[in-house]
């Protein structure tokens, strides 16, 4: 044997040796997404986190419940895979002891040495509480602005839940919607291309689960989510979206890959048909809270209402006749399953689903040059003509829109929440025969584009306009970002619009909320 070849046969040697022996120093995992929790009942809760990887294998990861932040005292544990082929996620149904329903619980996941972040958490009580507070927020645009509102809803002490109606994150291009600021904001998204595919779904959730705001709330609230259209693409219904040309591939693999990656990511209870994501909890007997879907499952396609004009003129009576043609929103099969589950056992239904449900009708202020850019010809037709100008939203189900008002009639006390807009609403809901049927409550937006954006120092003028223009409208504010806080008691629920001054910047202040009290089975009187 030479000199040569023995020098190289004992460095070759050694090198494997000390790789198979010594520890590494290179960390094999980490909890770069944090941990979440969701879809709480009265005896279970699932707890989420995600596993990065530096290898290509499954990982075993280990669980832990406390009813202390020091895990003195295990309440419950137990180990799951993070396996690749649901992206190193790991979902856990955790049951919650009896003893501890409704308070809170702390958990946390250990890895290889490492442990995660600690999340708090809570079962829904079995017995009528004093009082429960449940916020709720819609349409997170990651290049548009910093997620201050999710920072304040985490930071909020009397928030015991989240419900999260939509548009958790968006799909578009680095070059796309609301992406003007992104780069100066260090919010620029990943892949930089529109997503389409399974890889890039997984690559955007990663991007919005970076975000500290949003690590933070997860880890401080439990939430209750249901997906809007950009989650998988704009303006989808059940075959197609108005954001999909047939260069991206088949509707259908796309939806299945952003369906894939929304129950890889989100703290939400596997089901067997995961397209069906409607879903209720009850809070004693106070609560009964049903989330639907009004985008995905059951939609029928919306009224494309630039097939309606002809030289820039609208058909205005052919247009209402299509309108009231039925069109399903949620669909039959859901709206058999809402008139199973309402009932007057519970004090307050409330329904969480993603769209405007009361008219909204574009007021004659939008006839004005002031507002009317010159592309907007059509605005200046609809504008104070009762006529709806969103049809993806129950403005164009309004057959639908009667069915679903007749089979939630029977609940002792109705509140529909809404996302999907970017603005704040408050309105009374009236059936066809001016029944009262409850009140709605529109989120605004966590960070999308909303009327303030849009108008600038005229967007108080434009809110005026639509409180005047809409009956049942009470009050509408598009200036400012943020969620809403219901504090629900037995004989009124205290609605709370709470803002941040701007999302443009991580230096902000709160903002005054505005407050209405909604009394039990009456509807809203200043």
């Amino acid at each position: 044997m030479n000199r040569r070849f023995f020098i190289k046969s004992l460095l070759f040697f050694l090198s494997s040796i000390s790789f198979k022996i010594f520890p590494q120093n290179k960390k094999q995992v980490s909890f770069d997404h944090s941990v979440a929790s969701g879809d709480p009942t009265n005896s279970h809760i699932i707890l989420w986190t995600k596993i990065t990887a530096n290898n290509l294998i499954d990982v075993e990861v280990d669980w832990e419940l406390s009813d202390d932040t020091s895990f003195r005292n295990i309440i419950s544990s137990g180990s799951s895979i993070a396996k690749l082929i649901n992206n190193h996620t790991v979902k856990v149904d955790a049951e919650i002891p009896l003893e501890y329903n409704g308070q809170k619980v702390y958990y946390r996941f250990k890895s290889q040495g490492l442990i995660s972040d600690v999340g708090t958490t809570s079962t829904l009580p079995l017995r009528n509480p004093e009082k429960f507070n449940i916020a709720f927020c819609s349409c997170s645009n990651y290049p548009a602005g910093y997620f201050n509102a999710y920072k304040e809803m985490a930071q909020d002490k009397d928030v015991d839940l989240v419900l999260h109606l939509g548009d958790y994150l968006y799909e578009y291009s680095r070059k796309g919607y609301a992406s003007s600021d992104a780069k100066k904001m260090g919010r620029v998204v990943n892949p930089p291309n529109e997503i389409v595919s399974l890889d890039d779904y997984r690559q955007r959730y990663a991007t919005y689960r970076s975000d500290k705001d949003l690590q933070l709330l997860h880890k401080s609230k439990p939430m209750i989510a249901v997906w809007d259209d950009h989650e998988i693409t704009n303006d989808t219904w059940k075959e197609g979206a108005q954001n999909h040309n047939e260069n991206e591939g088949s509707f259908e693999d796309r939806k299945n890959n952003a369906l894939t990656a929304y129950y890889e990511w989100m703290p939400i209870r596997e089901k067997t048909e995961r397209d069906k994501i409607w879903r209720n909890f009850s809070i004693g007997n106070l609560v009964n809270l049903m989330m639907l879907d009004t985008r995905l499952y059951g939609r029928e396609k919306q009224l494309e209402i630039n097939s309606y004009i002809k030289d820039k003129v609208l058909d205005k009576e052919k247009y209402t006749q299509d309108l009231q043609k039925p069109r399903d929103l949620l669909g039959n099969e859901q709206l058999k399953w809402v008139s199973k589950r309402n009932n007057k056992d519970y004090r307050w239904s409330i329904f969480g689903q993603q769209l405007l449900i009361g008219p909204k009708y574009l007021p004659g202020i939008f006839k004005s040059e002031k507002l009317s850019s010159s592309r907007s010809y059509l605005a200046k037709q609809l504008a104070g003509e009762k006529l709806p100008t969103n049809t993806d939203q129950w403005d164009g189900y309004p057959a639908e829109r009667e069915k679903f008002y007749e089979t939630i009639s029977n609940s002792q006390s109705n509140v529909i929440l809404a996302g999907d807009s970017h603005n704040s609403w408050f309105s009374n809901l009236y059936d066809k025969n001016n029944n009262f049927i409850g009140v709605e409550v529109g989120a605004p937006a966590i960070s999308s584009p909303s009327f303030g954006d849009t108008f600038g120092d005229q967007t108080q003028i434009v809110e005026q306009a639509f409180v005047e223009e809409n009956e049942d409208l009470i009050w509408v504010n598009g200036r400012y970002k943020g969620y809403v806080s219901l504090y629900i008691s037995e004989e009124y629920i205290d609605v709370s619009f709470k803002y941040v001054s701007t999302v443009k910047s991580k230096d902000y202040r709160t903002v005054k909320p505005s407050v209405f009290r909604v009394e039990h089975s009456k509807p809203f009187s200043s």
